[in-house]
């Protein structure tokens, strides 16, 4: 699964105002959706035919969100850190410079973006920090209240609507802005192919909305051994991460895992989801009367040497 860049699009100059100004582009093509096999991609660009930015959306499960950007304006220093906003009143997104996979173009990867204002991140912040406080360690965290996560929804979803373009500071003193206009629709459109993509994975997306208490389990690292390093068919010491995907059933065993990784590396995937299938065992999903439900985990797993 990885984000394309090729994209055809119509000749429309964009919006440069000043040496000193922004950089600002407008888009030049409508936002297109495509239900990929294991996620869910929105992508629109923005500049000319001749210079095109892209702008990528990829969600693999609800509530989860990366972003990639990629054009000639956002060249910066290979890993260098890269913020981006989402105009008015966005938080700060820390995302990493990088090279597009097909055509080596500039690139900006943030791995993890919430559709929320400063102001709502800051809150949930100091309510997570206060409830981490009070867990003990190992102990599986209480039932969240659905009405707060509800109204917090909401929050996000009217952000959304009145969020008028997203600021990249690529280089110093000289940040790129796309002018995406309101991304309501745009993300409803992402939410509903996330709904419809539980359906295809086996996942009732309506029992989703009603888990007070997701999957969980005290220690992923725990099973996985030294031994399990995939060894023989990769160049000796490598490195991976690998993120993926567990069904989960209401006894807590896993039925079905899929990885996701960006890089491909079929060894250390294999390995991952033979070892999740063998060990892994969770406390299941709970509605809020105690039900347990069949749901799903993600999570990632990193190789190294030493």
């Amino acid at each position: 699964m990885r984000f394309q860049s090729s994209i055809a699009v119509a000749a429309v100059a964009p919006l440069l105002i000043g040496a000193a100004e922004p950089v600002r582009l407008v888009p030049v093509s409508r936002w297109v959706l495509n239900y990929a096999e294991e996620s869910c991609r929105l992508s629109r660009t923005f500049g000319t035919a001749a210079d095109p930015t892209v702008l990528l959306f990829e969600s693999v499960s609800p509530g989860s969100m990366s972003m990639l950007a990629i054009g000639q304006p956002l060249k910066a220093t290979m890993g260098a850190k890269v913020t981006a906003r989402f105009l008015p009143g966005g938080r700060d997104e820390e995302g990493e410079s990088a090279r597009s996979v097909d055509d080596k173009k500039p690139a900006v990867l943030w791995s993890n973006v919430s559709m929320m204002s400063a102001a709502l991140a800051a809150q949930l912040k100091a309510k997570w920090e206060a409830e981490k406080r009070l867990a003990k360690k190992g102990q599986r965290p209480p039932p969240i209240n659905l009405g707060e996560r509800g109204a917090v929804k909401l929050q996000q979803q009217a952000f959304a609507t009145a969020v008028a373009g997203l600021e990249i500071e690529a280089r110093r003193n000289r940040p790129v802005i796309l002018e995406t206009a309101s991304l309501g629709r745009a993300m409803a459109m992402l939410e509903q192919c996330t709904k419809d993509q539980l359906r295809y994975w086996g996942v009732d997306p309506a029992i989703e909305e009603k888990i007070a208490r997701r999957v969980w389990a005290p220690a992923l690292h725990h099973w996985f051994k030294a031994g399990d390093y995939p060894r023989g068919s990769i160049n000796a010491g490598e490195q991976s991460v690998v993120s993926f995907r567990l069904l989960v059933d209401a006894a807590g065993r896993p039925s079905k895992c899929t990885t996701l990784s960006h890089v491909d590396a079929p060894a250390f995937q294999k390995v991952v989801c033979d070892t999740l299938m063998k060990r892994a065992r969770f406390e299941p999903a709970e509605l809020a009367d105690g039900t347990k439900v069949p749901s799903y985990y993600t999570s990632n797993v990193r190789w190294r040497i030493g």
